[in-house]
């Protein structure tokens, strides 16, 4: 690998569409600057099917592949972010994409700012053919601890200091995937005493889909409440506050999930019942 990457891509890849990982892959072997690493993280039992989609593309040797020996999408992080060696890593999901200039622009922030640890970008949503319909959503800048009582104030690209990373224990592998990534981590790091640094220029797109399986929207409501309310009880954030932010996110974006429960899930699945919610967040 070139001597002088300093990011690694980590790549959590399970329940894909094909087109959009290719596609994230694509909008890696497509920077501007070619000095970036990946890891995509698969699980066991899938790592032949992910590498004969990928084909050709693991011809590149900054692309690795790599079995998850963590626990969901914590642990495939944490997996990635252990086998990784450059200083700082970043999160790129199967389903989106990174700008062209991502690297190019996290590399000059990193050496212009060696202070930071952790790295939040502006970002805008694109949809499943990948036309935007969004505005360029701009990071929150001077990023505290006592920004996370109220909301969730790092979003995508995050791009962090990898030793400090595992310093705090990674993500926590206890968490069912909701926000183990961009509210538990974070959340920790700053707790830890890491430092925030925004980037102005727009290096995450977003894909809101609904053809194929995706977190937001397939997990079952119920899950991504009970999960936000284990981690508010972790950061101790008071009960009156985190029941405020559970009912927020229930009456917002919580509306895209396609079932409200386990239950739900079963029922529909045992009699072929499709879900019936087609919400979607009205972007500006």
């Amino acid at each position: 690998m070139p001597p002088e990457s300093l990011v690694t891509a980590l790549v959590p890849v399970r329940e894909y569409s094909s087109p959009f990982l290719l596609a994230a892959i694509e909008s890696l072997q497509r920077q501007t600057a070619p000095t970036w690493e990946c890891r995509i993280i698969v699980e066991s039992d899938e790592r032949a099917m992910i590498e004969a989609a990928l084909d050709a593309r693991l011809d590149d040797p900054r692309i690795v592949v790599v079995e998850n020996h963590g626990r969901k999408l914590a642990g495939a992080f944490n997996t990635g972010m252990r086998d990784a060696t450059t200083e700082f890593v970043a999160i790129l999901l199967a389903d989106d994409l990174w700008s062209l200039d991502a690297v190019a622009v996290l590399e000059r922030e990193i050496r212009a700012r060696p202070t930071v640890d952790f790295f939040h970008t502006a970002r805008r949503v694109i949809d499943e053919d990948g036309t935007s319909v969004s505005s360029v959503h701009p990071p929150m800048p001077n990023v505290t601890l006592a920004d996370f009582q109220t909301g969730a104030p790092v979003k995508h690209l995050l791009c962090w200091r990898r030793r400090v990373g595992i310093d705090v224990g990674g993500m926590d592998e206890s968490l069912n995937s909701v926000g183990p990534d961009d509210l538990d981590f974070p959340w920790t790091m700053a707790e830890r005493g890491a430092t925030f640094g925004s980037v102005e220029e727009c290096l995450y797109l977003y894909r809101d889909h609904r053809s194929h399986y995706r977190l937001t929207t397939h997990l079952p409501r119920s899950v991504h409440r009970r999960e936000l309310a284990r981690i508010f009880r972790k950061h101790q954030l008071p009960p009156a506050l985190a029941r405020q932010r559970i009912r927020t996110a229930t009456n917002s974006y919580l509306r895209q999930c396609l079932y409200r429960s386990s239950i739900d899930v079963l029922w529909r699945r045992a009699f072929g019942r499709p879900p019936t919610a087609t919400w979607r967040e009205r972007y500006r």
